[in-house]
């Protein structure tokens, strides 16, 4: 199904100044209305103030890490129906085991791709989840049984 981005909500938490910028310009470009968080601190108050319909999760923070805020959200009842996707670095064959584990509705390797981010965001907002490998690998999905 078609989704209309301009009625989207996102938040991002990336540490990293060019990740904070490269992630908040491709969001603003499919025109979602997006936060991005480079600390993680207000991620709780933030979702839920602004209820986003997805939110992407640097796994490697400077005080704390993705699976610990990720927990932290599915902590709320209000807020654990949001899809979280994992956003990393790391290699995939260790990062997307652990993330599955862990409760992530996906994983997109670093460095984003423009050109795939709107299919997967799509394939997110129609309940699928996304692994993504990376520029070599395949973005395999599948159906989401949130609660």
């Amino acid at each position: 199904m078609e989704i209309d981005f301009s009625q989207v909500r996102a938040i991002a938490v990336e540490d990293d100044l060019a990740g904070v910028a490269l992630i908040g310009t491709m969001l603003r470009r499919l025109q979602i209305q997006a936060y991005v968080d480079p600390t993680g601190n207000d991620i709780v108050q933030m979702a839920l103030r602004m209820r986003p319909h997805f939110i992407l999760m640097d796994l490697n923070l400077p005080n704390r890490s993705g699976f610990d805020l990720m927990e932290r959200i599915r902590s709320m009842p209000e807020l654990r129906h949001i899809p979280i996707v994992a956003l990393s670095a790391m290699s995939p064959q260790m990062a997307i085991p652990r993330c599955r584990e862990m409760g992530f509705d996906g994983f997109l390797a670093k460095p984003l791709r423009s050109r795939h981010l709107a299919r997967q965001l799509t394939r997110l907002l129609n309940g699928e989840t996304v692994w993504d490998v990376g520029e070599t690998g395949e973005i395999a999905g599948e159906v989401a049984a949130r609660t």
